[in-house]
């Protein structure tokens, strides 16, 4: 008996003991009573089934029969269970001493002495159906394989964990004996070194390793060293031929011929997995060359349509699946922890999504700049050209402040990307991580002064007086003499109502958001009646809210730096109200307002109690949202 008491371990020595997994429980309850009796003095550990041993058998049977191990039956010759798993700890017992075995075949049913049930047993052909089942390993409810070699050379019982490592070590050894043979390893290494010209370096090692530690070569094997593959290709190959040849094996010819039939299998099954993924590395390496070249920014579809410098589509070299598991891992994981992942997804829009690699995120946005400046120019020339023709002017004409007001709204209209981009914290992290590393950043793509993101006009290096001035070369002369424009002016401003374009579109904007301004006015007053906590107002609560993260001493210091905030909500939370597209305001979209403006504004990052301050950009959200003040 074991020496463990546990009812598994008991159950398998009486299974063994018998040679039969179909176990009488009366018997078997009688029998565990009288041995545990006579033995407990020596082995106190048995002293627990010398008492009640019948309920206490029954109990542990029943969690057996729960977990699947053993079936209880109730039939004509009474109360019995079937220990299924007697078969499985038999191979387990069989594999545990690898060099005791190492000159016979593999175990099978007669060597064992047991007749496993066919619907216990999983056959596996040699070498078609075992390479098919190593490509796709199945979760046998019993898991024990029947491998059958070819030409009627026997069969083999493994447990499915045990392919192919354990599988692979027991080949290696039973080849490590049939070469300690006399002759048979110098016949062999004679015969493979023609095969093989120019590689005698790498036989020697091999067959070193073979007669020295089996275990390196199957590590070798599995891992991926492309020479191990020839050599097994042409070993295995000599070693069948040669001993096809022959009549009659013995017994020890017969496990190195079992043992070369897997490893063979094995060998082919592991240079096609080696190759497979040699061709996806490659067609990475071009996904990544890809990721370098203009546009630098890629949606799926485009992704999905990369190819190799054959012109071969990579998606079908890698598989969806693979792709997908590819940047899943670039764009979570970071170098290091203070850097970003090396590809990064930006949401331009509602069913837009850019991939783009974080080397080239400045880049882009320098591009995008370029693609930007011409546009804007023609836009601010063609609106100040028609003012001019009209001998009226605008403010942005004669003020940085208002150019730079008019410049953003054309950005906004004509390169909505470049705010999305620039809104985002992550542009000025990567600009932040270059100058960390002490890399100094190319004037192109220099968008930060400090952590303050440079203005649009400085951005698109556009000068409001050189705008004006080539838009007055192309007018008639009379339209920039002061005396004549005034008075021409004067004429054709009678009768007319006095109308300035800048304003007016201001005033279309503002009439085309009103119902949605109005519609999320009314959910900021249903939800502030959630959110404020009983016996406070609005007012009050984002009173104390302020004073947990503005901890400032001089009361006028906390007053400006609480002006600050909100100006910051109110411009930031303006600015998204005219990007995106909001319905409604809920608990979940009030969030993600607050995180997009805690995220795009690097002072709001300076101030350390972050959690007060992200329930009180909340709360303001709702008071400019519930008094339009946006």
């Amino acid at each position: 008996m074991p020496q463990k008491t546990d009812m598994y371990s008991v159950l398998y020595s009486y299974a063994r003991k018998n040679q039969s997994a179909q176990i009488n429980i009366e018997t078997f309850i009688f029998f565990l009573e009288k041995y545990s009796q006579r033995v407990c003095e020596e082995k106190p550990e048995w002293k627990r089934w010398t008492e009640d041993t019948g309920p206490k058998v029954w109990m542990e049977l029943s969690r057996l029969a729960e977990e699947e191990k053993i079936t209880l039956i109730n039939n004509e010759k009474g109360n019995q269970l079937y220990f299924s798993h007697y078969f499985i700890e038999i191979i387990k017992e069989i594999y545990r001493s690898p060099d005791d075995d190492s000159d016979i075949p593999f175990p099978d049913e007669r060597t064992l002495n047991v007749e496993i049930p066919q619907d216990l047993l999983k056959p596996l052909r040699l070498p078609e159906d075992f390479i098919n089942y190593l490509k796709e390993p199945q979760e046998e409810i019993l898991p024990i394989i029947k491998l059958v070699f070819p030409d009627n050379n026997g069969s083999a019982l493994v447990l499915s964990p045990m392919i192919s490592l354990t599988l692979l070590n027991y080949s290696a050894l039973k080849i490590r004996n049939f070469l300690l043979k006399p002759g048979n390893k110098e016949y062999i290494q004679r015969k493979i070194t023609t095969l093989l010209p120019g590689k005698d370096d790498y036989l020697r090692e091999t067959f070193a390793k073979i007669m020295t530690r089996p275990e390196d070569c199957v590590n070798d094997l599995i891992g991926g060293w492309e020479f191990s593959y020839y050599f097994w290709a042409h070993f295995c190959n000599l070693v069948r031929l040669d001993l096809g040849k022959k009549g009659e094996l013995l017994i020890e010819e017969t496990g190195a011929l079992q043992a070369v039939y897997i490893m063979e299998a094995c060998n082919s099954f592991y240079k096609a997995k080696f190759t497979k993924n040699k061709e996806i590395e490659l067609a990475f390496k071009c996904f990544e060359r890809e990721m370098e070249l203009p546009p630098y920014y890629y949606t799926k579809e485009t992704i999905a349509a990369f190819k190799d410098s054959k012109g071969t589509p990579l998606l079908g070299q890698y598989s969806q699946h693979e792709l997908d598991a590819y940047i899943k891992k670039r764009i979570s994981e970071p170098a290091t922890p203070t850097e970003l992942p090396d590809l990064l997804y930006f949401n331009i829009n509602a069913n837009t999504t850019w991939l783009i690699k974080k080397s080239k995120l400045l880049p882009l946005c320098a591009r995008l700049l370029g693609e930007a400046r011409p546009i804007i120019i023609k836009a601010v020339s063609k609106r100040w050209r028609k003012l001019i023709k009209e001998f009226r002017r605008e403010s942005a004409m004669d003020n940085d402040r208002d150019f730079e007001r008019l410049i953003a709204d054309y950005v906004l209209e004509h390169a909505p990307a470049l705010c999305i981009l620039f809104d985002d914290r992550r542009v000025y992290l990567v600009h932040e991580e270059i100058e960390r590393d002490n890399k100094k950043i190319p004037e192109s793509i220099r968008f930060f002064n400090k952590d303050e993101l440079m203005p649009f006009h400085v951005l698109l290096i556009l000068k409001r007086k050189e705008i004006v001035s080539d838009v007055k070369l192309l007018l008639p002369f009379w339209y920039t003499l002061p005396v004549i424009s005034t008075i021409i002016a004067l004429f054709s401003s009678l009768g007319k109502k006095k109308n300035k374009k800048y304003k007016e579109d201001e005033s279309v904007k503002t009439k085309s958001s009103e119902n949605q301004l109005k519609q999320l006015s009314e959910n900021a007053v249903q939800l502030k009646e959630k959110i404020i906590p009983k016996d406070y107002t609005l007012d009050t609560y984002l009173i104390e809210l302020s004073s947990r993260w503005g901890f400032l001493v001089d009361k006028k210091a906390k007053e400006n730096l609480v002006n600050d905030v909100n100006s910051v909500v109110r411009e930031k939370l303006r600015h998204l109200l005219r990007t995106q597209r909001i319905a409604e305001l809920s608990n979940k979209t009030l969030d993600n307002l607050a995180n997009s403006i805690m995220d795009s504004s690097h002072g709001l990052h300076k101030i350390k109690e972050h959690n007060a301050l992200f329930v009180y950009v909340r709360l303001y959200i709702i008071k400019l949202l519930e008094t339009r003040s946006v």
